[in-house]
């Protein structure tokens, strides 16, 4: 038996916001037993990983 194909609820938002919220925690966790630089450089390492990928989606 198949079923009819049915349009899903779009759940990116909700994902996008649970997302930022973690890594502010992260971050936040991290400042606290680390420091400001360590959150700095692992927000830039994050951003460059993010920035890397993209660049390899989109030249594909």
């Amino acid at each position: 038996m198949s079923r009819p194909i049915q349009r899903v609820e779009n759940y990116t938002n909700a994902f996008l916001v649970t997302a930022g919220v973690t890594l502010f925690m992260a971050f936040f966790t991290l400042a606290a037993i680390k420091g400001i630089v360590w959150v700095m450089l692992s927000a830039a390492f994050l951003d460059g990983l993010i920035r890397i990928r993209a660049a390899r989606i989109s030249a594909s």
